[in-house]
């Protein structure tokens, strides 16, 4: 089960940073819960920590990654990309943290079966109050599978 107060953060650090709302929501923190979990939309977020692992990733996030939302959880958010991607990744979400959020973010990423994906146009923001700290978040709804190497 999610702790509401993450999806509470991250929806309410979106409309703080982007000046909308991520879904519609509803007022009921477990409703939002399940909207943000099903919504077509992917969103992760990851803590502070000096190298952040996730702490929410819905549904979209799960089977884009190919792994079961229990399996994200917990995973230090760097491996989501391949190795060599890893840096662009860091100076991306280091942009984001400095401006607190950061549009149209575009980078290549790594399934937990091998396969690759580019992400398009993703959205990272800075997610305050969270119960871990300060984290940060991506949403994206555009991504295209890249041909395995191999």
């Amino acid at each position: 089960m999610v702790d509401t107060a993450i999806i509470r953060a991250i929806l309410d650090s979106y409309l703080d940073r982007v000046g909308a709302d991520l879904i519609p929501r509803n007022g009921a923190d477990s409703a939002d819960a399940e909207a943000l979990h099903q919504a077509s939309i992917v969103v992760l977020c990851h803590d502070g920590a000096e190298d952040p692992v996730l702490i929410y990733a819905n549904a979209a996030a799960a089977a884009l990654w190919k792994m079961p939302v229990e399996k994200l959880i917990g995973l230090p958010s760097r491996f989501t990309a391949a190795a060599q991607h890893q840096p662009d990744r860091a100076e991306a979400l280091d942009s984001a943290r400095s401006a607190g959020v950061l549009y149209g973010y575009s980078g290549e990423r790594v399934a937990s079966d091998g396969t690759r994906f580019m992400i398009r146009q993703a959205v990272l923001w800075t997610v305050d109050g969270l119960p871990q700290g300060v984290g940060q978040a991506a949403m994206f709804t555009s991504w295209e599978q890249l041909d395995q190497i191999g």
